[in-house]
């Protein structure tokens, strides 16, 4: 796994005016901290044993305050040069490894650094999909899951999301990478930017993007930038209020996040008994969670789905089996049987999946379950989600999993009407089935390879990790943009006359 990084943090800053006349970019403070601590901590905290920083302007402050905490390579031509130039001198501790590529002036939390490390493929980009597009900036174009052109000309109908500009560089490609680097210089002069090598990755191994999914990431150009960063990242942590109320204030504060759920509530369910009735029917249960829910490491939905949302599951299966097919879990609810034997906290819904040759099975269980009182959230030629009137946030998710390129693909064509998300698995994954224990000794079946679909999808799964926006969270995300399909697809690694050839 990827262990190094360079840091490129040369250049002066002249944006920022006077903030950075007497000051490197990368030494100013957010919040009392120095940029480049805050980076050195992220990357540490990530994983990231061997860092590489390249300074330009007042070297020697970023050598002094340092301390030889990372490696310092200084670049002397820093006021004529580009950052290809601080990379190309950093090449002789990157040629043969894995490495990240940094820039001076962003910073990342470590949970994103984590995200793009744990990427399945080799190369990978980070890009941001949230925020709106704005000219100028580069964004990143796709086709089949890789990047295909990254440009700052990009328009928005092409582009899936704006370079977050952090990159990792798989030990394969990392000398072809760099071997890149040092021809651009030579052939075209030494002010250009590592980006214009991109082409290298993208006609090799490939270059694949890693979303942020909706974790923040700042880049400093000016002082708003800062000032704004400063806001974003307070000086020490927050601490909950809640925490310190008295438990009067506890349950009175519980009792109100009660009320505006049942508010939530189909208008012909609001009333108290049956809102309530389903959680004393599993008073034990209730007991263990409870105080999950007090401290707020459970949702009221989460706790709904910690009371009932086994004997859901036990219905799902019934009911499917009585059709001849056994769906198997996946998303969360395969994570929380594989590494806690049951519901993972945070969790709200079921997640099951079906092989499309079972797919023509959907519509008649579909109607069993309304039997039950449960009526279809979401039904198309890829997706069952039921859902019960007394349970309106506990959904039964049903995703159809089709052949995809060289493995298997979940599609998500419902979520986005500009977007389709695939998320792409290895054969192994599904070339089979294999039964599990849930909690309360349910037999359950999971893919064949359920390991390996959770390190695709969550890479180091074994740990948790905060949550994410659903669309992009999972680390083997493809996405398609709908406006484009059967638009002619280019590559273009940069805005200049190098266009590499399609892979």
């Amino acid at each position: 796994m990827t262990r190094r990084a360079v840091l490129l943090a040369a250049g002066r800053g002249t944006r920022l005016g006077p903030l950075t006349e007497q000051t490197p970019k990368c030494l100013l403070r957010i919040n009392g901290r120095e940029i480049l601590d805050c980076q050195l901590e992220a990357l540490a905290g990530a994983g990231i044993e061997d860092v590489t920083v390249v300074a330009g302007f007042m070297a020697d402050a970023v050598v002094r305050h340092v301390a030889n905490r990372c490696r310092v390579l200084v670049n002397e031509q820093y006021a004529t040069t580009g950052s290809i130039t601080s990379l190309a001198l950093a090449a002789p501790y990157l040629r043969g490894h894995g490495f990240l590529l940094q820039n001076g002036d962003t910073l990342y939390p470590v949970d994103l650094i984590r995200r793009l490390r744990a990427a399945p493929r080799e190369n990978a980009c980070l890009v941001d999909s949230v925020q709106p597009h704005r000219p100028g900036e580069y964004h990143v174009e796709v086709a089949d899951g890789r990047v295909v052109r990254y440009s700052n000309f990009l328009p928005p109908e092409r582009s899936v999301g704006q370079s977050a500009q952090l990159l990792r560089v798989g030990a394969g490609d990392s000398t072809a990478f760099l071997d890149r680097v040092a021809k651009l210089i030579s052939s075209s002069g030494s002010t250009g930017f590592p980006n214009q090598a991109y082409d290298v990755l993208m006609n090799g191994r490939g270059l694949w993007p890693v979303f942020t999914a909706g974790l923040p990431w700042w880049e400093i150009d000016t002082a708003d930038d800062l000032a704004r960063c400063n806001a974003e990242n307070p000086a020490t942590p927050q601490t909950d209020p809640s925490s310190l109320a008295p438990p009067s204030l506890k349950k009175r504060r519980s009792g109100a996040r009660i009320a505006r759920y049942i508010k939530s509530l189909p208008w012909r369910f609001r009333w108290l008994p049956p809102t309530i009735r389903p959680f004393f029917r599993h008073p034990v249960l209730v007991t263990r969670e409870v105080h999950a829910f007090q401290v707020r490491q459970l949702s009221l939905p989460g706790l709904d789905l910690a009371v009932n949302g086994t004997s859901f599951l036990r219905l799902a299966y019934s009911e499917a089996r009585a059709l001849g097919f056994q769906p198997f879990l996946l998303w969360g609810t395969l994570l929380g049987c594989i590494r806690n034997r049951g519901f993972i906290k945070g969790d709200q819904d079921i997640d099951l999946g079906i092989m499309v040759t079972d797919a023509g099975r959907l519509p008649e269980y579909r109607r069993r379950l309304k039997r039950h009182g449960f009526g279809a959230r979401i039904e198309n030629d890829d997706k069952l989600s039921l859902v019960h009137p007394r349970h309106p946030c506990l959904y039964i998710d049903i995703d159809v999993v089709r052949p995809h390129r060289d493995g298997w693909a979940i599609t998500n064509n419902h979520s986005d009407q500009q977007k389709t998300f695939h998320y792409h698995f290895p054969a192994g994954v599904f070339a089979g089935t294999q039964t599990a224990v849930f909690a309360q000794n349910l037999a359950v079946r999971v893919p064949q390879d359920a390991e390996g679909f959770l390190a695709a999808a969550y890479g180091d799964w074994q740990t948790p990790a905060r949550k994410v926006d659903y669309r992009y969270g999972p680390l083997n995300t493809e996405v398609e943009l709908v406006s484009n399909v059967g638009s002619e697809m280019q590559i273009n690694s940069r805005p200049n006359p190098v266009r590499p050839a399609v892979a």
